[in-house]
């Protein structure tokens, strides 16, 4: 759909005051592709903008995970100590299997709207590469990058593995980022607790939705063999738990979606922070090295100069001091580059701070509310068959004699809706 005129927008994926965004990202359509070891799952990626950058209002492309895997590295490489948000991680079994395609198409999903909220990352050339992109222009860009790859960061990895007495000593801005760390390795063990324990509430809730079932028909099939007075009774209490059943079985795929599944992810998402804080890390020691070599290269080129004349000396000299002055010039480019990076990764920092108390707000109020619900739905069920109950008159050989304005209440439990059978009141946002 080409741009509407005059459909503006600011910079950045999030709208200003909370309103509606300016990229909002939908991956939808997963198709299986190919078969045998070749086989594949590719991904409808569904884009709707108001920002002027973008030549269309919506486009979509198809893409498959590696090219989510690739947008993510290269966004790594471009963007060092940015938080650049986690992705789902790979699977080698049932990655076929339709919960498994699900649960990584809302992943993917998630990762995209993050990646269009990030101030950096929805700024990048790459991220817009691959919402637009055809298939062979994201190849060629593929390519292109990849040919790029070295220079000064191949560089790195060398000047790493040199150290200097400098590097031992910390600055203000060093313990800053050690306490960050410390922070940061606390937050995501007390994360993973929580995880732990939210797996097992949600495996004992599945236990429960078994066990009703299993209760109700043995209540079913008790009524079976009793006195014509209990029947009714038994029968009824075996329907009422088999209800019970069912919506203590929704509550739990609940749990799973709108509990389990964004904790397990704010884990991911703790582990794309220390990624940040690593590449500031990286960064530290690079220049570090950088220092290191300079330190050498001007020892040396002394060396040189005190030593006795012999033929062939000047040119020695000259060149220690070309090689002194790009080392020289390799440390203004690390430092500046370790600079770059620090700043980046408090900002990151900063920011994750700021949206993370937010989340947690949002994820537990889910919580609560969807704890509620379901309470009284299952006080609800309960409550439907205490008339009935009472209503049973064993001195008439089992005959239910209710008041007139109970008879209404005769009837079965209502079965629950295919979608959790909660009403509009009954939904709990995420």
């Amino acid at each position: 759909h080409p741009r509407t005129p005059g459909a503006g927008g600011g910079g950045g994926g999030a709208a200003v005051g909370g309103g509606v965004p300016d990229l909002v990202i939908k991956v939808s359509d997963p198709i299986k592709n190919a078969e045998g070891l070749n086989s594949y799952i590719s991904y409808k990626v569904n884009t709707e903008t108001t920002l002027e950058e973008y030549d269309y209002n919506q486009f979509s492309v198809i893409r498959r995970y590696s090219d989510f895997v690739w947008l993510r590295e290269t966004l790594l490489k471009s963007l060092p100590g940015a938080i650049i948000p986690p992705l789902p991680e790979k699977a080698m079994m049932n990655r076929f299997a339709p919960e498994f395609v699900e649960g990584r198409r809302r992943a993917l999903e998630r990762f995209l709207n993050r990646c269009a909220e990030h101030p950096l990352a929805s700024k990048n050339e790459t991220f817009k590469t691959f919402l637009l992109a055809d298939d062979d222009k994201l190849k060629k860009t593929k390519e292109g990058l990849k040919e790029k790859t070295g220079g000064y960061f191949g560089s790195l990895s060398s000047a790493m593995t040199l150290s200097t007495k400098l590097e031992q000593v910390k600055s203000d801005q060093d313990i800053t980022f050690d306490e960050i760390a410390t922070y940061v390795q606390n937050l995501e063990a007390q994360m993973q607790n929580v995880a732990k324990h939210t797996a097992a509430i949600v495996k004992r809730g599945r236990e429960l939705a078994q066990g009703l079932f299993e209760f109700g028909l043995a209540f079913t099939l008790l009524g079976q063999h009793e006195t014509e007075a209990l029947v009714t009774a038994l029968t009824q209490m075996g329907h009422t738990a088999d209800q019970l059943s069912l919506i203590a079985a929704e509550q739990v795929e609940k749990e799973q979606l709108w509990f389990e599944e964004p904790i397990v992810d704010y884990i991911q998402m703790l582990g794309a922070v220390k990624e940040a804080l690593a590449k500031r890390q990286e960064s530290r020691k690079a220049y570090f090295g950088r220092v290191s070599d300079k330190e050498h290269k001007a020892a040396s080129l002394e060396k040189l100069k005190a030593a006795p004349e012999k033929p062939g000396k000047a040119d020695k000299v000259t060149a220690a001091e070309g090689a002194l002055a790009a080392a020289e010039e390799a440390e203004e480019v690390a430092k500046g580059h370790f600079e770059e990076v620090s700043a980046r990764a408090l900002e990151e920092m900063d920011r994750f701070k700021q949206t993370k108390a937010d989340d947690m707000r949002k994820v537990v109020l889910d919580y609560v509310q969807l704890q509620i619900q379901y309470n009284k739905r299952m006080e609800q069920q309960w409550a439907l068959l205490v008339p009935e109950i009472e209503a049973i008159d064993v001195d008439q050989g089992g005959a239910a004699v209710p008041p007139p304005a109970a008879a209404a209440s005769i009837m079965p439990p209502p079965v629950p809706a295919a979608d959790g059978g909660a009403t509009d009141e009954d939904e709990v946002g995420v």
